[in-house]
């Protein structure tokens, strides 16, 4: 997985892409939303793919060249 830090109304939330062996690109897999309360985690709310483009998130992220590649 490869994850990006995001806000989603006034929430911290988590990006996750997901990249399968010989995938060129990782794509969109969910979000999820953390709702916080009194400093621990009181509530996720999971999110599919099709959510990131509302908060300006791309649909894949370029895949780094493996070392020696």
């Amino acid at each position: 997985l490869r994850c990006v830090t995001t806000r989603a109304n006034g929430l911290p939330a988590v990006a996750a892409y997901v990249r399968r062996a010989g995938d060129p690109a990782w794509t969109a897999l969910a979000m999820d939303v953390l709702r916080i309360e009194e400093g621990t985690i009181a509530e996720i709310l999971t999110f599919g793919p099709d959510v990131f483009a509302a908060f300006g998130l791309a649909p894949t992220l370029e895949a780094e060249r493996e070392p020696g590649a």
